[in-house]
């Protein structure tokens, strides 16, 4: 017999509607039905599915017969060599597709910390580049090492001597030791600051103060006319945490 004939058979004999196998099996009744007419096969895993219920032996429920012949078993050789690389291709794209989700959430993770300033995400991002930004060391009012903050205070730093990058860092440098005209200088990458010192005026060139100055008052001023702005509004710069834009003063003094 064949075996649309045969399932046909084994379903009736064990007094099961095709609706009532696809539920057992797990498959629809259309499947059911399509098995009965010829039309399509169940898989391997399904197979044995069926051999289990009807109490019948794989090769029966194959082949119709008990034993197979030397073709039969090349067939269910090639059958089961079919599933194992089905298998194998099945967990190998798995495996890619973890380890793609894995990157792009990487990514992610690695941009946001970048945008949100978030230090410990930017200390470990391995896109960045240390770089040594400077500004002007606040007032004693701003830092309050004995508040609740810690002593830590946050400023606009000039990362380059262009006055094209700039980066809004939170870090603590205790008060002033005595230094004549104070700076700070921080060694940065993103928001993350690996070390920063509090160094006199004399030792940070022209351009570097002028820059510091323009964004300064920029940030934190309403009096910034001799400032050439290419840029937006007062506000927009209060929410950002890196900016790549020209900020200079027209006149260094």
């Amino acid at each position: 017999m064949t075996f649309e004939q045969d399932i046909k058979n084994l379903r009736l004999n064990k007094k099961l509607t095709q609706q009532e196998l696809a539920e057992i099996v797990h498959v629809s009744r259309q499947t059911v039905s399509a098995w009965e007419n010829g039309k399509n096969y169940p898989s391997l895993d399904v197979l044995r599915e069926l051999s289990s219920l009807f109490d019948v032996s794989f090769e029966k429920i194959i082949f119709g017969e008990e034993t197979m012949t030397e073709k039969q078993e090349n067939i269910a050789d090639t059958i089961t060599k079919d599933l194992s690389l089905k298998k194998r291709y099945k967990r190998a794209t798995l495996l890619l597709g973890s380890v793609f989700m894995l990157l792009v959430l990487w990514v992610v993770i690695l941009t946001v910390g970048y945008q949100k300033g978030i230090d410990v995400i930017d200390r470990f991002n391995p896109f960045l580049q240390y770089t040594v930004g400077y500004t002007k060391l606040p007032s004693e009012k701003v830092i309050r090492p004995n508040a609740k903050n810690r002593g830590y205070w946050t400023r606009w730093f000039s990362d380059n001597e262009m006055g094209t990058e700039w980066t809004k860092l939170t870090l603590a440098t205790g008060l002033n030791p005595g230094v004549e005209d104070p700076y700070v200088m921080a060694y940065h990458k993103g928001s993350y600051v690996k070390i920063a010192r509090i160094v006199p005026g004399s030792s940070v060139n022209t351009v570097m103060k002028s820059n510091v100055s323009a964004i300064t008052r920029l940030a934190y001023s309403k009096n910034h006319n001799n400032l050439s702005l290419n840029m937006s509004s007062n506000d927009t710069l209060n929410n950002k945490i890196h900016f790549h834009q020209a900020i200079q003063e027209l006149v260094v003094e």
